[in-house]
């Protein structure tokens, strides 16, 4: 009889494991539980797809698609590569057209990201209203498989245009009101005001006249200084600068340039300060009074100076002395020459 008893105990008695599956199956079950891997038999974690990117990769951009004369206009292109792959990003300096390029400037090659980041940028202005086109830029480069590949960018299109006076856009003018009618004065004016206001009028038409007087009077006792002179002046302010000094070759370039342009304009009326090089030369061959010694001495000097002042090229010693020489020696060969009308009233 005790022997059945046990048994029976034992029959009924929970198994451990089976309490265990029971608990399992009710975590599954329950929306709780969520995506646990021992329900769903699988690791859920996102996994990042590897993104294949060129090996070069080439971009242009522009900080203003529109804008008006004198505006500047930022040029900014940008070459990303793999470090195993060798890709220079070109001067593309001389193939912009159109603009005048006031300042530019090169970026050094940087790691970012695991890849050589580099950059040039051109600040460019625009003198007449009209359609631009920036360039489109190619980099020949070798892959990682040894294949010959152009990466590129497509061209750059720029809207220059003139400001709207106001009410172009069919706005109301604001400054132009009606005539309003004539107020009626009920009682005279005092007489101290009318005597005072007549004398305060006096006054002020004879301020006026003198000053007139003394400044054509000013006029007639100034003297025109040659273009000559003003030229050597300029010079000589260039050499007190301290730009050689300071190794500033490219500055003192500039300013070379910047004294022989201002001596074409004052000599023989041509604007070359605001002028290309190629309109520069155009104008100097309509020039009779200028010999053609005088114009290849020109041209050589503008065509030499041109690289050094819009490709980012450093000058070297003997290179300045020799353009400031053929400076000084057109000088005083173009100063026994008739020109245009001089321009010498200004600030030696």
């Amino acid at each position: 009889m005790i022997s059945r008893i046990e048994r029976t105990r034992q029959k009924a008695a929970p198994r451990p494991g089976g309490q265990v599956r029971w608990v399992a199956l009710l975590l599954c079950l329950s929306p709780l539980a969520g995506p646990f891997p021992s329900c769903t038999g699988r690791d859920t974690a996102p996994r990042e797809e590897p993104v294949n990117r060129p090996s070069v990769e080439l971009r242009s951009e522009v900080d203003r698609a529109t804008a008006s004369p004198g505006e500047p206009v930022t040029f900014r292109i940008t070459i990303e590569s793999d470090p195993r792959v060798s890709a220079d990003l070109p001067d593309t300096g001389s193939q912009i057209q159109g603009f005048r390029i006031v300042d530019m400037g090169r970026k050094d090659p940087e790691k970012i990201d695991g890849r050589m980041t580099s950059e040039r940028w051109y600040r460019l202005e625009a003198d007449l209203a009209g359609s631009y086109v920036l360039p489109a830029v190619q980099v020949p480069y070798t892959d990682l498989d040894g294949k010959e590949a152009i990466a590129e960018t497509k061209p750059l299109y720029i809207e220059v245009k003139l400001p709207e006076p106001p009410g172009a856009k069919g706005e109301q003018a604001t400054d132009i009101r009606d005539l309003k009618p004539l107020a009626e004065i009920k009682r005279p004016l005092p007489p101290a005001w009318i005597f005072g206001s007549a004398a305060f009028l006096a006054a002020a038409l004879g301020f006026s006249g003198w000053l007139l007087y003394r400044r054509k009077k000013r006029r007639i006792s100034e003297v025109p200084l040659p273009a000559e002179v003003l030229a050597r002046r300029e010079l000589e302010n260039l050499e007190a600068s301290g730009l050689m000094e300071e190794e500033r070759f490219r500055e003192y370039v500039f300013g070379l340039s910047l004294v022989f342009r201002r001596y074409l304009e004052r000599k023989f009326a041509v604007p070359a300060a605001e002028q290309t090089t190629e309109e520069i030369l155009a104008g100097l061959r309509r020039t009779e009074a200028l010999g053609e010694t005088l114009k290849r001495t020109a041209r050589a000097f503008l065509e030499e100076t041109d690289p050094i002042k819009y490709r980012g090229l450093e000058p070297q010693g003997p290179e300045m002395e020799r353009w400031r020489t053929q400076l000084l020696s057109f000088i005083d060969q173009a100063a026994s020459l008739g020109g245009g009308p001089e321009n010498t009233q200004e600030a030696a």
